[in-house]
């Protein structure tokens, strides 16, 4: 299949991965066709619409990258809104899966080779020789080339051993390589994970876990940087004598990860520096077999019958709930003594009930981090029990509408390090006792329009690192 996309109207790429999201993947492809459009509440049908009038009488090229979903009725509402009176329009799908294809009724199919041992080795080499001279290559090119086959043609495994090899000058240290016995290991054969394995061993135990940390995050997210960093930092696992340096040794981390291949798909600034990246599917799927399995859950709430969650006896430490579908979110979830982390994030802007923060809070005195993401949040049940978070680092309520006072009682964390309100549209207040907050190093408040003015008390947070927004107005009364 030839194709000319000069004679495109609209180019669009996306990643679906795996769970399969629609509403996601519509979202995605409306923001490639129009990326400053601005929906306020929008459902699937509202993305769906939107879409079919960005492309109608236009000729489209798409791609959906890494589908995983075999199930052609999820397609049918998405092809349904792609429908065009114009001809010649296209839609590429990559996918590990061929049942994929048959499903979604491809009219030509292209199966794609493993990389041959010569190209697995040309991808190792480039970078395992970066900035070495040619002697030293041809030192170490038999000991590479054997190296090169145990990449079973996966372009992934050539490119995380050619990084790893990078630091290692001598040809013992590239036999210890190629004769390592995580080679032999069953589970690392059948999930073709032992380059991931050599890299992981590799690495100083810290970053491990730092690393580990990261299977909260669902397949194909887009990490923000500085959001994981504050992630680490609320955990303890950059601690640090220099209190000024844990910034320091959290993007030190990031970046030996980045080196190494297991953060991919940055988004940079003119200067370089990293603001978002994504993990490689087959990493996420390393470093979820990787950790205990009491380590992380991920739950996903269908309906207001299937809200009540039971961990009692599995004492997760890190919880991700995804609400799906409800009109309310019941969120009773018991055994959270031990929890640490809770990511509750929202795909249709679901109401907290009033007993379930309350219940939350009172049980749930360990947690170091809570993201509550596009709900809606009642400030009076937060300030209630807030207070009992003695533990709390980080606090996000991004996206929650709702609140249009900040409540005092947030003021009550003597350990809170970052509070995130990005995107809290309709917040006109922050509380007059911010200034107890002396650990606070970070505040967000980019997208809160309401916003006009910072309490007199922000001059006593003498440990803010960051504060985004600023707001070049004081206030005279508080």
């Amino acid at each position: 299949m030839t194709v000319e996309f000069r004679h495109f109207d609209k180019k669009i790429w996306v990643c679906v991965s795996d769970p399969f999201d629609l509403s996601q993947i519509a979202s995605a492809i409306l923001a490639n066709l129009d990326p400053e459009i601005s929906l306020q509440n929008p459902t699937l049908q509202t993305f769906l619409s939107k879409i079919h009038e960005n492309i109608k009488e236009k000729k489209f090229f798409l791609v959906l990258d890494d589908v995983w979903t075999d199930h052609g009725r999820d397609w049918e509402q998405l092809k349904a809104s792609f429908q065009s009176d114009i001809l010649g329009s296209k839609i590429l799908v990559t996918t590990p899966k061929e049942s994929v294809a048959e499903h979604m009724e491809s009219s030509d199919v292209i199966h794609l080779d493993l990389l041959s041992e010569e190209i697995c080795w040309l991808i190792l080499a480039q970078k395992a020789f970066t900035g070495r001279n040619k002697d030293r290559r041809e030192n170490l090119e038999d000991i590479g080339r054997e190296i090169a086959k145990k990449c079973k043609g996966l372009p992934l495994a050539a490119k995380t051993l050619g990084v790893l090899l990078q630091d290692k000058l001598l040809r013992e240290e590239w036999q210890n390589v190629l004769k390592s016995e995580i080679w032999k290991l069953d589970f690392a054969q059948e999930y073709i994970f032992t380059p991931l394995l050599l890299s992981y061993y590799d690495l100083p135990s810290a970053i491990r876990r730092c690393l580990l940390y990261c299977a909260i995050f669902p397949k194909n997210y887009e990490i923000g940087k500085d959001e994981l960093v504050q992630h680490w930092m609320a955990q303890g696992y950059l601690n640090c004598n220099d209190n000024l340096g844990t910034e320091l040794k959290g993007e030190d981390y990031f970046k030996c990860l980045a080196t190494r291949s297991f953060f991919q798909d940055f988004t940079e600034d003119a200067d370089g520096n990293v603001f978002y990246c994504k993990m490689h599917d087959m990493v996420h799927d390393f470093v979820q077999f990787f950790i205990k399995p009491e380590f992380v859950m991920e739950k996903k709430i269908l309906s207001v019958g299937d809200g009540k969650l039971d961990l009692l006896s599995k004492k997760f430490r890190h919880l991700r709930l995804v609400i799906e579908n409800c009109s309310s979110s019941p969120m009773s979830i018991y055994g959270t003594e031990k929890l640490r982390s809770l990511v509750a994030v929202s795909n249709v802007f679901n109401k907290i009930t009033s007993e379930a923060l309350p219940n939350l809070f009172s049980r749930s005195k360990h947690l170091r981090l809570l993201e509550f993401d596009s709900f809606e949040l009642d400030v009076e049940e937060i300030a209630r029990d807030i207070g009992n978070l003695i533990h709390l680092r980080y606090l996000s309520l991004k996206s929650c509408f709702g609140i249009k006072n900040l409540p005092e009682a947030v003021c009550e964390l003597p350990n809170l390090q970052s509070l995130n309100l990005r995107r809290c549209h309709k917040l006109k207040k922050l509380p007059a006792r911010i200034g107890k907050l002396i650990n606070l190093r970070y505040l967000c408040t980019v997208g809160c329009r309401g916003l006009t003015y910072y309490p007199k008390g922000i001059r006593n947070l003498t440990s803010l690192m960051r504060l985004s927004n600023i707001i070049m107005r004081a206030d005279h009364n508080c």
